[in-house]
């Protein structure tokens, strides 16, 4: 029983400082990715509905979560890292991905081509596309269309850490 417990808070902690993240990743805007929101910009607003979430014994101090995002159409997510590896696949929509620095992300594309994206590249994700996220990458996404985007990821992320970390862009990476 106090394992559920334990279980429980510290999920109930997870998703709360996701959503803690969040609303201050979309509150501090950056000039270069994330319009700040006014009454014509509304606040993107990304849906992360978590499937399934554990602490494996063999990773201490880390979250192993299976978690499904739903980006909406239009939005432009802030530049941000992430405190451990995010793997995603793309089930619905097509997502504009962006590696500012500090990492590449080793993607498989749906017909089994493998491809790198690194500092200062772009792509273009589609249904079936998958590709890896190393901890520390700076990098966002947007969905330019008018269709949501629709992400299956896996994450092992350390747990005192929010899953997405803001990156501010005016400070230069050590």
């Amino acid at each position: 029983m106090h394992s559920r417990v334990r279980t429980f808070g510290i999920v109930a902690f997870a998703i709360m400082a996701f959503v803690t993240s969040l609303s201050f990743a979309i509150g501090a805007a950056q000039d270069v990715a994330t319009p700040a929101a006014t009454p014509d910009v509304p606040a993107v607003v990304v849906v992360r509905d978590v499937l399934s979430s554990a602490e494996p014994e063999s990773a201490p101090g880390e979250v192993l979560a299976l978690v499904e995002y739903t980006i909406p159409a239009g939005a432009v997510l802030i530049v941000h890292t992430h405190p451990g590896v995010q793997m995603a696949t793309v089930e619905s929509g097509t997502l504009t991905y962006h590696v500012i620095e500090n990492g590449s992300a080793p993607v498989t594309r749906a017909d089994g081509t493998e491809d790198l994206i690194g500092p200062g590249e772009s792509t273009t994700f589609e249904v079936g596309d998958s590709f890896v996220e190393p901890e520390g990458m700076v990098h966002y996404g947007e969905n330019l269309t008018d269709e949501p985007v629709v992400l299956m990821v896996a994450s092992l992320f350390a747990a005192d850490e929010p899953a997405a970390i803001p990156f501010d862009m005016a400070t230069p990476a050590a």
